[in-house]
């Protein structure tokens, strides 16, 4: 199997991950991002002719992890239709590039979101749930997931879906929650702020991969034939959000004080989520190997040596 693989948003959390971990396992990769970043190219998707150029530029590719999104949901809600651009649009015009320089032999894992289930109607979440994403973030990943689905039954691209649950680890931006509770309690650790952890609702329930384990599937699945069908990657298993602050305070040995903050509050959030990742198993001999207390030590052990820079 030719493995040459291009990754988009090579330059976000997932993205460098991904990319250093392919190249670990014997995968030549070329990475693009829209932001200028070292040995990554720059390639703005919504530009149809600068992607057609870079596309030909690379040739050949075998794979494309296709990471490129905007990911934030209050950011989706915020301006839906640059949502809609990046994480819809741009698939379309990407695939239909793909499909004119190499024809159909590429193999391109989109990576969909497990938002597009919506509120659970039983747990876990198999495939075969129904579909009601809720915000714009899901909506425009679903229409994606969708296509990718059509271009598989046409012939005229090879495609996987992957769905995964909630993933952090070293590097996540701190919007979203379990690396803004690590690097809260590391600003408390150092003196930087008081002992108060400022929070939305820590009861919901949700579930976690580290994103070693992650990476891990999206490179077993590139081995598979793509077939056009959709997987959940998850933990199978749903941690809440007062949990974790429980380990971040056993890990650290820094008792806090819970502050509500409004802002952090999403209306009508879901209680608990957690999906089954019996199909996944089922194609790749894949098992989680990092426990929610790794991940959590992760992200801690990331923002001591981040904050420690920033602070000189």
């Amino acid at each position: 199997m030719s493995k040459r693989a291009l990754v988009t948003g090579a330059g976000g959390f997932v993205g460098k991950h991904l990319t250093r971990y392919l190249r670990n396992c014997g995968w030549q990769v070329i990475g693009c991002d829209i932001s200028p970043q070292e040995d990554i190219h720059v390639c703005n998707l919504l530009d149809r002719e600068q992607t057609k150029v870079f596309l030909k530029s690379i040739s050949p590719i075998s794979h494309v992890f296709h990471l490129a999104a905007i990911s934030f949901v209050p950011q989706s809600m915020e301006n839906p239709l640059s949502c809609f651009q990046m994480n819809t649009d741009s698939v379309i015009a990407l695939t239909h590039l793909l499909y004119q320089c190499y024809g159909s032999q590429i193999h391109f894992l989109f990576i969909s979101t497990s938002e597009v289930y919506g509120q659970p109607c039983y747990l876990p979440i198999d495939e075969n749930h129904p579909l009601n994403p809720q915000n714009p973030y899901a909506i425009s990943k679903l229409a994606s997931d969708f296509y990718c689905k059509y271009l598989y039954k046409k012939g005229i691209l090879s495609t996987t879906i992957i769905r995964p649950f909630n993933h952090s680890g070293a590097g996540q931006n701190e919007r979203f929650v379990l690396s803004s509770f690590a690097k809260q309690f590391i600003e408390i650790e150092k003196g930087i702020k008081q002992p108060i952890l400022h929070v939305g609702n820590i009861e919901v329930k949700r579930d976690f991969l580290h994103v070693s384990d992650v990476i891990r599937a999206y490179e077993m699945l590139a081995q598979n034939e793509g077939n056009g069908e959709a997987y959940n990657l998850c933990s199978g298993k749903s941690h809440s959000l007062k949990q974790i602050i429980d380990i971040l305070q056993t890990l650290t040995g820094i008792k806090v004080e819970i502050c509500i903050d409004s802002e952090r509050t999403r209306a009508n959030d879901i209680q608990e989520i957690y999906g089954s990742c019996e199909k996944l198993k089922k194609n790749i001999p894949w098992e989680p190997r990092y426990s929610i207390t790794d991940i959590i030590n992760d992200l801690l052990n990331y923002w001591r040596k981040r904050i420690e820079v920033n602070s000189f």
